[in-house]
């Protein structure tokens, strides 16, 4: 079971940059959004307290879901996004995800 104090449970900020991978996904948001619902889905690394790594993809759903679980060091994780909250706005999406993930 994880701690707060392992640095797996929680995380304290960033190894790399967030946006420069929300940019990446942008233009598939924004096309996205004519066809489905689209929801940001990947994988962040904790290592020594700080997302170390970090992997995403862009998938469109019917309806808003949003989901997120812990396997080690790894937190996964679905998040719905909407783009009038822009970058920005994904991103403290998932921060909050990250932060809150069992």
């Amino acid at each position: 079971m994880s701690t707060e104090s392992d640095g797996v449970s929680g995380f304290e900020g960033w190894n790399l940059d967030p946006f420069e991978e929300l940019q990446r996904l942008w233009k598939a948001i924004i096309e996205g959004v004519n066809l489905g619902v689209p929801h940001v889905v990947g994988r962040a690394t904790i290592r020594e307290g700080k997302i170390s790594g970090l992997e995403m993809d862009v998938i469109l759903h019917g309806e808003e879901k949003e989901y997120s679980f812990r396997d080690g060091n790894d937190v996964y994780f679905m998040v719905p996004v909407k783009p009038e909250e822009g970058i920005e706005g994904i991103y403290v999406r998932i921060h909050r995800l990250l932060s809150d993930a069992k």
